[in-house]
């Protein structure tokens, strides 16, 4: 399977897009940051596989709803990671965009 069908860059941008309302504490923020690495690197490598099992870890990675005994306060999504997802966003969009047009294209 094409790692690069809409469907999955799809679910890749929906959970991209619900991270940056969720709080956290800074271990597991770090946890969301790794995860966001890992999907950009298995889109780049073309592997299906790596890119569904991402995008699940991400989503896994999703709130909790109880704050565990003796956690710190959660905060919302720090600027580092942030950025991280900005950029991912608009390279999984942009290349999906280009990758449209060269389809589109008479041969």
């Amino acid at each position: 399977m094409d790692p690069w069908d809409d469907e999955t860059v799809q679910d890749a941008v929906a959970v991209l897009q619900h991270l940056v309302m969720w709080t956290h504490g800074p271990q597991r923020w770090e946890e969301v940051d790794l995860a966001m690495v890992e999907l950009r690197a298995a889109f780049e490598a073309g592997d299906a596989d790596a890119v569904r099992a991402a995008i699940a870890e991400l989503d896994r990675l999703g709130p909790d709803r109880i704050l565990r005994i003796g956690s710190r306060t959660a905060t919302g999504i720090p600027t580092p990671v942030l950025d991280r997802r900005n950029t991912l966003v608009h390279w999984l969009t942009r290349h999906r965009e280009e990758d449209d047009r060269g389809r589109r294209q008479p041969r």
